[in-house]
Parts: C-alpha cells; sequence; structure tokens
C-alpha cells in the first residue's frame, strides 16, 4: 500500500487531498508546514510527497533539497498557486517529478501521482538489476561478501551488515561484517536454533525486529545491542540448502524497517546466495587444482629420486588413492554446475560463470586422468621389437593429416639395428606425442626428420623438426610438470614422456634454438636393467 505526504499550508487543500487519496486506498499523512513536514519524512517511508512552494518558514524548494537528501526514492510532486516557468524548472532540476499548479483537479493529481508510483518501480527494478550486476562481478569470495554488504546496506538504509556462513563444524561465523569489532567477530559461532540467526537459519524465515527485541516474544530472553533501532535477518538459501544468514541494522535512522524493505532483502538474499554458492564451487575448484599441482610437483621430485620398478609403483598407489579422493569433489563441482546450466537462466554474466566452473572441473579431471598415466609404471608387456617397425606404425598413422597441413615426414632408419625390450604401447605413446608437438611447432607447413641409429649399446631415436624453436628460458622449464607454451595445453605431455622413458631406463633430451627448430634424442638401452 503506497504511502504519501502531503504537505501544503492551506488546511482546506490538506483535508481535500488527504479525503480524496484515502478513498482511492492511498496511506496519507499530512503537515501544515515545511518544518513538520521534513520531520514526518525523517520518520517514516513515503513513496509520493505533494508539495506546495510557497510554505511558512522553510520554502518549499528548501524542503524538497532536504526530503531528496533524507529518501532520495521518494517521488516528489510540487503543488503552487502562484508558480512561474522560472520555479517549475528550478523544481525539476532538484529532483522534483512533476509540476501542478492550483486549483488541482482531483483526477489529475491521482494520475500524476499513478505516474510517479510507476517511475519508483521501474527505478526499483533498475537497481536491482544493478545489483545483480555487481554480485556477480566477482568470485572471489571475500570481494562478494563486501559487495553484498555494502549493496544491503545502501539499497535498505542501514546502517549496519553482517554475512553469516557455515563453518566445518556446522556453526554459523562472521564472514563478513561492518558493524561487528573484530573480537566479537573470532570469538562468535551460533549453532542452528541459537539466537536469531540460528533461529533463522534453522526455521528458514526472515524476521523484521522493532525497537531493538522488545516487541518480539520469541527472542524476549536474548540480550541484544542497545543501539539498534530496528533489525532484519534473512537466511541466505540456495538449492534448498541454507548457506548462511544477512543481517542488516538501523541505529541511526528512527523508521524501523517495513514489509517492503523485507521484500527488498530477499531480493538481495536470493542473489546473494546464488553468487556465494558460485564462489564456493570456484573456491573449491581452484584448491583442487592446486593440490594437484603440488602433488604433481612432489611427484615429480619424488620421481627423480626414485628409478626402481618396485618404489614407482608404490608412488602409484598414492597417486591413484589421491586420484580418488579428488575426483570426488570434481564430481559434484562439474555435476552442479551442468544441472544449474541445464536450468533457465537469464543472467548471461551468471551463466557464463558456470560455465566457466563447468569447463575447468572438466579440465581438471582430465589432468587426473593424465597425472596417473604420468606416474604409475608401466604394467605392460616388456617384448623385443624393431623400433623402425614401431616408429613406422605411427609415422604412417599421422602421416596423411601433417600432409593436409603441409608437414613432410623424412625416414633416416639405420640399418640392421638390433631388436630392442620396450613396452612397445608406452613408447609408441611417446613418439605420438613427440610427432604432434612438432606438429604444433609448424603452423605454416615444415619437416620432421626422424632418425634411429646404435649408439654404444643403446638405440638413439632423434625427431627433428623445422619450427620455431625454443628460447633458453622456454627450454629451461619445458620438462616441468604443468609449463606449457599452448593456451589450451595441461603442460604433461613431455613430463609424461619422460616418466616413460626413464621407466625404460632411458634418457631423452631436447636440443633447440629460437628460430632454428627443436631436435628431441632419445636413448634407450638395449637391455632393460634388471628390477630391483
Amino acid at each position: 500500500m503506497s504511502r504519501i505526504l502531503v504537505i501544503d499550508d492551506e488546511p482546506d487543500v490538506v483535508q481535500t487531498l488527504s479525503h480524496s487519496l484515502g478513498r482511492r486506498g492511498y496511506v496519507v499523512e499530512t503537515a501544515l508546514t515545511g518544518e513538520d513536514g521534513l520531520v514526518k519524512a525523517r520518520s517514516g517511508r513515503f513513496d509520493v510527497a505533494l508539495l506546495d512552494i510557497n510554505l511558512p518558514g522553510i520554502d518549499g524548494m528548501q524542503v524538497l533539497e532536504q526530503i531528496k537528501t533524507v529518501s532520495c526514492d521518494t517521488e516528489v510532486i510540487m503543488i503552487t498557486g502562484y508558480g512561474s516557468i522560472e520555479t517549475a524548472v528550478d523544481s525539476l532540476k532538484k529532483g522534483a517529478y512533476d509540476y501542478i499548479q492550483k486549483p488541482i483537479p482531483i483526477e489529475k493529481i491521482a494520475l500524476a501521482i499513478e505516474k510517479a508510483l510507476e517511475r519508483r518501480q521501474l527505478a526499483e527494478t533498475v537497481a536491482l538489476y544493478e545489483i545483480s550486476k555487481a554480485v556477480f562481478s566477482t568470485m572471489e569470495m571475500d570481494d562478494l561478501l563486501k559487495i553484498v554488504s555494502d549493496l544491503a546496506m545502501k539499497v535498505l538504509r542501514a546502517d549496519d551488515a553482517t554475512i553469516m556462513l557455515f563453518d566445518e563444524d556446522k556453526k554459523l561465523y562472521v564472514a563478513f561484517s561492518h558493524g561487528l569489532s573484530e573480537r566479537v567477530k573470532e570469538e562468535t559461532r551460533l549453532a542452528l536454533g541459537e539466537r536469531i540467526a540460528g533461529w533463522v537459519a534453522m526455521s528458514r524465515q526472515s524476521v523484521i525486529l522493532i525497537d531493538g527485541l522488545s516487541d518480539d516474544t520469541r527472542f524476549k530472553e536474548i540480550k541484544g545491542r542497545e543501539a539498534i533501532k530496528s533489525s532484519m535477518v534473512i537466511p541466505l538459501i540456495k538449492n534448498n540448502d541454507v548457506l548462511g544468514i544477512l543481517a542488516v541494522n538501523r541505529m541511526l535512522i528512527e523508521e524501523n524497517f517495513s514489509k517492503i524493505d523485507l521484500y527488498k532483502s530477499n531480493i538481495i538474499a536470493s542473489l546473494a546466495s546464488l553468487a556465494i554458492d558460485n564462489a564456493s564451487l570456484y573456491r573449491n575448484l581452484s584448491s583442487t587444482v592446486e593440490e594437484l599441482r603440488r602433488t604433481l610437483v612432489e611427484l615429480s621430485t619424488a620421481q627423480q629420486q626414485l628409478s626402481q620398478s618396485a618404489k614407482l609403483a608404490a608412488l602409484g598407489k598414492l597417486v591413484a588413492d589421491m586420484a580418488h579422493e579428488v575426483n570426488n569433489p570434481l564430481m559434484i563441482i562439474s555435476g552442479t554446475a551442468q544441472l544449474s546450466l541445464m536450468e533457465e537462466i537469464n543472467n548471461p554474466m551468471l551463466e557464463n560463470n558456470l560455465q566457466t566452473i563447468f569447463v575447468e572441473s572438466r579440465r581438471a579431471k582430465d589432468i587426473v586422468q593424465r597425472l596417473l598415466k604420468f606416474s604409475k609404471p608401466s604394467k605392460g608387456v616388456f617384448t623385443e621389437v624393431d623400433i623402425n617397425a614401431s616408429l613406422e606404425c605411427i609415422a604412417c598413422l599421422v602421416e596423411n593429416q601433417f600432409r593436409l597441413k603441409n608437414i613432410i615426414i623424412r625416414r633416416n632408419y639405420g640399418a640392421d639395428l638390433p631388436r630392442i625390450t620396450v613396452e612397445d604401447k608406452q613408447m609408441q605413446e611417446v613418439y605420438m606425442n613427440l610427432f604432434n608437438n612438432a606438429c604444433d611447432a609448424m603452423e605454416n607447413g615444415g619437416t620432421i626428420t626422424l632418425t634411429t641409429s646404435h649408439d654404444d649399446g643403446h638405440i638413439r631415436i632423434a625427431f627433428e623438426d623445422t619450427g620455431g624453436g625454443m628460447s633458453d628460458e622456454v627450454k629451461a622449464s619445458i620438462l616441468n610438470p604443468f609449463f606449457t607454451t599452448k593456451e589450451h595445453g595441461t603442460g604433461l605431455g613431455l613430463p609424461m614422456c619422460l616418466s616413460i622413458v626413464k621407466t625404460h631406463s632411458g634418457e631423452m633430451d631436447i636440443q633447440s634454438q629460437a628460430g632454428k627448430g627443436t631436435t628431441v634424442i632419445i636413448r634407450i638401452p638395449l637391455k632393460r636393467q634388471a628390477e630391483q
């Protein structure tokens, strides 16, 4: 129900407007002076003010300026019997919505009020849109909580805002607050049902508290902050799960929160819940990826120290166990993002954020799979193979595709090479990876020269390309896990190749210069070292 404030020094005009507008369903309050009108404007919320320009004491233009300062969203319609064009223009410049001259036909004033209310509603819609843009502008939890708190205080005209979330023990803690001291933030931990915040989280019901806690029998035993005049506490709910609560307080503003304020706060809470849930998913995903990175670095270090196959097998089991632990939260993150994307989403930024979460979770899962290949020792069968025939199998497989990219494969196979004991499928995976790397290095075409030879008890295999080569800085890091020069690469291809070659007691060396191509040399002993 819309509230109208009539400020006019003519009692007959005030009475007529109060009676006529009251019959149309408006709640009307009146004032005969500018001073009295400002007192009422400060103590209550009004949708529209009808304001006479010529008032005793403070004139209408001064009252207009102060009303827009106290409540900028109140639409003001100026009324006068002695106005001029200059006065009308001046009042509109200072924030008035309309200007009407007396005598005022009630139908005309009613129409002006309806249009003013429509403008106010449109302004609120635009404000909520701006809120949604701001809320979804970041995926960082700390920044998000500050944005939500600031917006809640601005939109709801509050002096203080606090957001509480659940910790690992399912207790509410202060995640962000404008008004609470650091000591209170650190010490506050509330179980479900405990105090007002816990009650709201448990009941999932929003509450408005008037004049502190004195008028609400549910919380009469709770001692509240004496400075608080009015409060609202709203649950943050996403997919039927309570994430926490949003609490806003008025301490300096005398006016109590209204049902309209509660409606606005519920909209803000809904948007905040979506954003907080997204930020939590993003944080979990980032944590998972970072854990993968740390684990892989540890594994890489361990591999350099452990060449014995039995120890590598134990290491592989450790990695497999870790991968299963990581896979569970990845499935939850990916599944939640996918389900959310299946719903109708009217916010492009939210949809883009969810798509990013889904794509990155799939990428993290791919890293887990590559990590397993990278870490575990071969469980295949080691057999004697003709290295030239094994290489030719992969060269024939990729040759036609490479020709389409103007890439030629030259063979320089050594004659009468001794057979070599290897796990052929894993070595062919190394060859495929090196072929693809060489192809990627030659976007405009080129030549890959494949050379094999017998070298001091070893078989030597060289992949030489005519691509752009690598700088010394890139070459120094190219075998590090997760280092990649490709936009969508995982940085595990070459480290995986090195791991397989070492499993065969071999060596891999990379020779490259910027602008002069790259040569990867593999040396595998003719006889596999006995397992220890």
